[in-house]
């Protein structure tokens, strides 16, 4: 084949175009394949299956090179995949799932590339453990969804975020999962569950215990068992709990109480609607002034003092909600 030749073939055919030839030489090195007319095109031996044999028709892929011949250099090794890519990319659109390869970590996302279309991944759509992991991503396939494509700019904007969502496994109120700590603030860490979800863990669920910081509990990045406490519909808000996992040592102590039992302990905090009662046993117990007074609208500082000793008769008990009320003396003698 001429090159004047070639030049005017190649109009007809693209870099990638899949076509069928017929086998007209089997080289030692080389296949050489009639592409129609006088057009003819070659690939390495190795690619050909033994079972093809001369005047065969075989499919074969434009690399858009040429060989010191002229002749168009194929590739038949690859058009099985090549095929299947082609069919991704037909049915590819808003919302559909892929793979892409990372390869490069910018300041407001990744950028990769699939199937000749450029993607770009924000870190607003990433899932948190991607970002968290973002600067070992490079070279490596991640899935996305479509969320917007351009088939003219050859270009995809994707999340992983919403791909995320849509496989996250449902769970109820009361499982227990595993999760890692992502991102650790003062009074609350973020975990993402072993279902795909994100979780909020507040300090006052982290520990029976009082602490400052939930820090004192969790560390970044580690693994911990949790207990789902709060959760809605998709999952976007989800609340869990380390100290509901363990027994809570304030337990034993309000089976111990009953109603009419006699309690003392030493006032702490006066409050408009009461006194709160640090008791002996360690508990807290409230002291309302409407009950503890007979005069109407008596503000509570007239009826108790802050660090002074009472003495009372408990009123009212919740174990669940681990609430006591307390009538003391200032009113009805024990």
């Amino acid at each position: 084949m001429k090159m004047k030749d070639f030049k005017i073939n190649m109009t007809q055919y693209n870099r990638g175009d899949i076509i069928t030839g017929t086998i007209v030489m089997i080289g030692e090195k080389e296949v050489v394949v009639a592409l129609g007319g006088l057009k003819e095109g070659v690939f390495p031996r190795e690619e050909l299956d033994p079972a093809f044999k001369i005047g065969d028709a075989i499919l074969v892929m434009v690399t858009g090179d040429i060989d010191d011949k002229g002749c168009l250099i194929l590739n038949h090794s690859n058009v099985n995949t090549a095929l299947e890519e082609k069919e991704k990319l037909k049915n590819l659109k808003v919302g559909s799932e892929f793979e892409f390869k990372v390869s490069k970590i910018g300041n407001n996302g990744m950028t990769g590339e699939f199937m000749g279309y450029r993607v770009f991944l924000p870190y607003s759509q990433c899932t948190a453990l991607d970002f968290v992991n973002k600067d070992t991503l490079s070279g490596h396939k991640i899935s996305a969804i479509v969320i917007e494509l351009d088939n003219i700019k050859k270009s995809i904007v994707c999340s992983t975020k919403l791909l995320a969502s849509a496989q996250i496994t449902p769970v109820n109120i009361g499982d227990v999962l595993s999760g890692t700590v992502i991102k650790v603030e003062d009074k609350y860490a973020i975990i993402l569950l072993e279902n795909g979800a994100k979780a909020k863990l507040s300090i006052s669920d982290a520990s029976y215990d009082h602490i400052e910081k939930i820090s004192e509990i969790v560390e970044l990045n580690g693994i911990y068992n949790f207990k789902i406490l709060e959760t809605n519909s998709d999952f976007s808000r989800v609340s869990v709990g380390l100290k509901q996992l363990q027994e809570d040592p304030k337990a034993k102590l309000f089976d111990a109480l009953k109603v009419g039992d006699i309690v003392e302990g030493e006032v702490v905090k006066i409050l408009p609607v009461g006194a709160v009662i640090k008791l002996d046993n360690g508990l807290t117990a409230m002291a309302l002034t409407r009950e503890n007074s007979d005069r109407a609208n008596v503000a509570t500082h007239y009826i108790y003092k802050l660090h002074s000793r009472v003495k009372g008769v408990i009123s009212n008990l919740n174990k669940t909600r681990q609430k006591i009320n307390i009538v003391t003396k200032t009113k009805k003698e024990v």
